[in-house]
């Protein structure tokens, strides 16, 4: 499928990213435009003219996308100084009204706390779901804060079989059933990535480690009628090239030939559109 270009190719958006060439979820030109796509313009009535939170919001790709698709004011929260600086200089480059964009530095859970109920109307939550320590947690205060939507974007348990030097023992005993069970796994991976720090680290076996919560597919629909939340899995089947499972991407030498979207073929990641009842 061709995308529709929201994002060109020398955007600062993509030029001054870092994870360009990652193997899941690379930050190119194809691979973004069709996220935009899929989880913004797809979804297009919650997003055009509605007051949207980005929780982990990096450089502002995503809330940068909104506002191009006419978000009514986009407000961005991360727990990387340096990545809000980033992003704020960007969208000052881009000159976009300051009315319509805010980003600060804070702790999602901190920040979703103290925020009035249905302070937002759309919440973004696109990659950063399985860093928090209580995922169940965070889906709750996501639907204290929000009037209508919550789009999110996020790896499943099937993840821990390919990735980190733990997929060396999950790997093998993972059997398929497990993962149609409503289950979490839970594993380490290392704090400082590239260019971000990940939040809640802690020493472990004298490195500074932070956790993955990968629950299953099963798990994460359960979670969404335990709050009592209307839920739509988002296909991606327009954007990927062929079928395929978590067998298919455990070696390096699978994920260097591997299209990205291959985690969605694969239920490695998933996507959903929660609205409230």
């Amino acid at each position: 499928m061709d995308s529709k270009i929201y994002i060109s190719e020398n955007s600062p958006f993509l030029t001054t990213d870092t994870r360009a060439t990652r193997w899941a979820i690379p930050y190119n030109a194809d691979c973004l435009n069709s996220r935009i796509g899929n989880l913004l313009d797809r979804q297009k009535d919650a997003v055009e003219g509605k007051k949207i939170l980005d929780i982990g919001s990096h450089i502002g790709t995503f809330s940068y996308a909104a506002l191009l698709l006419g978000a009514g004011e986009v407000q961005g929260v991360d727990v990387e100084e340096k990545t809000v600086a980033r992003c704020r200089t960007l969208f000052q480059s881009e000159n976009i009204s300051e009315s319509l964009y805010r980003f600060e530095v804070q702790d999602i859970h901190d920040f979703l706390e103290t925020v009035p109920p249905g302070s937002f109307d759309t919440i973004f939550c696109f990659g950063m779901f399985y860093y928090t320590p209580n995922p169940l947690r965070l889906l709750e205060l996501m639907n204290r804060a929000v009037r209508s939507t919550i789009l999110i974007d996020t790896f499943t348990a099937a993840y821990a079989a390919v990735q980190g030097k733990d997929a060396l023992n999950v790997y093998p005993k993972l059997k398929e059933e497990t993962l149609d069970l409503p289950v979490m796994f839970v594993s380490l991976t290392q704090s400082e990535k590239k260019d971000y720090l990940i939040p809640h680290s802690f020493e472990h076996k004298g490195k500074e480690l932070s956790l993955l919560t990968l629950p299953t597919k099963s798990l994460l629909e359960i979670w969404f009628q335990y709050l009592n939340i209307e839920y739509t899995f988002l296909d991606w089947s327009d954007y990927t090239v062929r079928t395929c499972s978590y067998h298919d991407l455990y070696s390096p030498e699978q994920k260097k030939k591997s299209h990205w979207a291959d985690v969605y073929s694969s239920g490695i990641r998933v996507s959903y559109r929660l609205d409230k009842k």
